[in-house]
């Protein structure tokens, strides 16, 4: 992180910055200096300074872009600084939460880490965190004690796509579900099925639910 604070306060490579991630935000929806305050909850006048090169990014706030915009570190700088930067953006610090259920769903969803996992590949991901699989109803797909590298998504997740769904079964009592999901978004309809034929698809309307998050991939361990 040292090396991003010399960054931050030289100008020609704030310019640099700006020209690789504007473009990028544009991309993104995020198409001026008011909707990026917004989704970070920062001051427009000091993000309208940066962007005209008057000042300079600060840790916190391409650490905000990277998280809530899905904008890895080595995009915003480029390949000359990707080396020099490594550091701070080879790896994540992934937070576990706990167990995903891969059955009926199991009130043994946690809502704070247990542990944390470094990961060469989150970066990119909004939020990411892990769930540890439990059950038997996804595999060989998932199977029992797999890590599910999970993040939220900005973009439409497609039908037959594995997610973990997450109720509230009761008050302060979370219940995590690793499933395949079909999503009736005109309807507002959702159903979870499974590979494993001998559960039953269950059906629910989206109000059910109060996150579902995209499964970004699965971490076995060889043994």
């Amino acid at each position: 992180m040292k090396s991003l604070k010399k960054y931050s306060k030289d100008r020609s490579l704030t310019v640099k910055i700006n020209n690789r991630l504007f473009p990028m935000l544009a991309a993104k929806g995020i198409h001026s200096i008011y909707a990026l305050a917004k989704s970070i909850n920062e001051n427009a006048g000091s993000l309208s300074k940066i962007k005209r090169g008057l000042s300079g990014w600060t840790i916190e706030q391409l650490e905000k872009i990277r998280a809530i915009h899905g904008i890895t570190l080595d995009s915003m700088f480029g390949e000359k600084h990707k080396n020099e930067n490594t550091a701070a953006s080879k790896f994540t610090r992934v937070p576990v939460l706990g167990y995903a259920e891969c059955g009926s769903p199991a009130a043994t969803w946690q809502d704070f880490a247990v542990k944390n996992i470094d990961l060469s590949d989150a970066a990119g991901l909004i939020n990411p965190f892990i769930f540890v699989a439990k059950g038997d109803s996804m595999k060989p797909y998932i199977n029992p004690g797999d890590k599910l590298l999970c993040s939220e998504f900005t973009e439409k997740i497609k039908d037959n796509t594995a997610v973990v769904a997450v109720f509230k079964s009761a008050p302060d009592t979370f219940e995590a579900n690793a499933k395949l999901i079909n999503w009736d978004r005109k309807n507002r309809l959702i159903t979870l099925y499974s590979v494993n034929t001998k559960y039953p698809p269950t059906n629910h309307h989206e109000n059910e639910f109060i996150k579902i998050y995209k499964l970004n991939r699965i971490i076995r361990e060889v043994k």
